[in-house]
């Protein structure tokens, strides 16, 4: 069988039809973003460097993919008698006006982002988030952590985000690391603006990003939050949409 993986990207490319229209994905605040173009042009450098040109002069959908974020080319060519279909990850070398040219780097699986059972939201300063996370420890007395502020949030799961240089982060993230060995199961009570979601939860990562250290955790919530909770989601998915057509 054909390891798509072990292919090289400079061997994909001519086999890529000029004027065709590909589907590029990107990420913007958690959100997938797909757009479709067509390819104008490929060219293989003197250092090997691989670029791919697209027409994107009717796409609303540009400022998603002048953040830095990875872009994703999905592809599908003939190659060996078989039909292989697979991402090309870019990264966006200009994006001028009506034309997007990225720098292809590597072949690859689906995008962790695109693998999601449920959408992902990013949480901003617009938006008044933090959760309140309790739980019993081994005394058996309620450890409870308070407003703590929201980084995203899904309906299967959530994220918080704690300034490294705040004075309790060291005492929080102690905490957490503690209860995360111990599979505690949180009580969780989620703040959004106005709505309040209660859910069961678990620590299943804590990493650093940038100047925060994250926790993220896994939920579940009953029939009457989950539909709340889906309703908060697709609302703040419109405004993030409406955010970068603005952009």
């Amino acid at each position: 069988m054909v390891n798509v993986f072990d292919i090289d990207i400079k061997e994909i490319v001519p086999k890529l039809q000029k004027g065709k229209e590909y589907n590029i994905y990107t990420v913007y605040r958690d959100i997938p973003i797909n757009i479709k173009a067509s390819l104008s042009w490929v060219d293989i450098s003197k250092n090997d460097e691989v670029y791919l040109a697209f027409n994107w002069k009717n796409t609303s959908m540009k400022y998603a993919f002048q953040t830095g974020n990875p872009v994703y080319v999905k592809i599908s060519i003939p190659y060996q008698s078989k039909e292989l279909s697979f991402y090309i990850k870019c990264d966006v070398f200009s994006s001028i006006r009506d034309e997007l040219i990225l720098t292809a780097n590597a072949v690859v699986e689906v995008p962790p982002f695109l693998k999601r059972v449920s959408v992902r939201v990013e949480l901003d300063s617009k938006h008044k988030s933090y959760a309140k996370l309790c739980a019993e420890n081994i005394e058996d007395a309620k450890e409870c952590l308070s407003n703590l502020e929201l980084k995203n949030i899904s309906e299967g799961g959530f994220a918080i985000k704690i300034k490294k240089d705040e004075e309790k982060s060291n005492i929080v993230l102690n905490v957490l690391k503690d209860l995360a060995q111990k599979n505690i199961v949180f009580e969780a009570e989620l703040y959004i603006d106005s709505n309040q979601i209660r859910a069961k939860a678990n620590i299943v990562n804590i990493y650093e990003e940038d100047e925060y250290i994250i926790a993220g955790f896994k939920m579940s919530v009953d029939r009457k939050d989950a539909i709340k909770l889906s309703s908060i989601i697709i609302k703040l998915q419109q405004e993030i949409i409406q955010e970068i057509k603005s952009l």
